[in-house]
């Protein structure tokens, strides 16, 4: 089971490379999330460890729930669906993308990191997250992408914490989730006053503000 919970989380990873509008990255983020705080869950009920649950919880009600709410609300007050803009093609992108799910397992192959029984399954993805998540960012040239791209890595980070040690202290996880529903409010007010000047949500159109 839990080698087909990772290979749902790293298909719905590759997914953000092949679609065409910004509200389809939202709702497999959402996706993404839920499956992620399932996995806490099923730690939580093998190990009886109690921050697992309520990691699960915090997961699904902010990153499953509020997050996506907060970005579908952004699209709605700009009154269009963006349409992603990248660097690269669309299949450049994605032969990128396998290309470092490959570095990514075979990084976690040869560093021989520690695991814990239940979370082993998940450590090469979690690291392939971080790793897709940071090209996204690169990749993307709108603010709503790049926040999608930042909570992938969040979301891998979140993992490799769960396949080491069964999660990071409560106190910051807590911290992690709260700097992380900031900034996704940050991203979502930005990217609409970014829309409101330049009618665009590109944020190479900031550069038309240099002196």
């Amino acid at each position: 089971m839990d080698q087909w919970i990772a290979m749902t989380l790293l298909v719905s990873a590759l997914i953000l490379f092949q679609i065409r509008k910004i509200s389809h990255s939202v709702g497999i983020l959402a996706f993404q999330s839920v499956v992620l705080s399932l996995t806490a869950a099923w730690m939580w009920m093998e190990t009886g460890i109690t921050h697992l649950l309520i990691a699960a919880v915090l997961t699904l009600l902010v990153k499953g729930i509020v997050i996506p709410y907060i970005l579908l609300y952004t699209i709605k007050k700009i009154g269009i669906d963006p349409i992603v803009e990248r660097f690269t093609s669309k299949y450049s992108s994605l032969m990128i993308a396998l290309a470092l799910s490959v570095v990514g397992f075979y990084v976690t192959s040869h560093l021989h990191l520690p695991g814990t029984e239940h979370g082993q399954a998940y450590l090469p993805v979690s690291v392939i997250l971080i790793f897709l998540g940071t090209f996204i960012m690169i990749d993307h040239k709108k603010a709503m992408m790049q926040g999608v791209g930042l909570i992938t890595i969040e979301n891998g980070l979140f993992l490799v914490a769960e396949s080491i040690s069964y999660g990071m202290p409560l106190i910051v996880e807590l911290g992690i989730f709260f700097d992380l529903l900031v900034t996704v409010i940050v991203i979502g007010i930005l990217s609409y006053r970014i829309h409101s000047t330049f009618e665009s949500l590109n944020t190479e159109k900031m550069q038309n503000l240099k002196g």
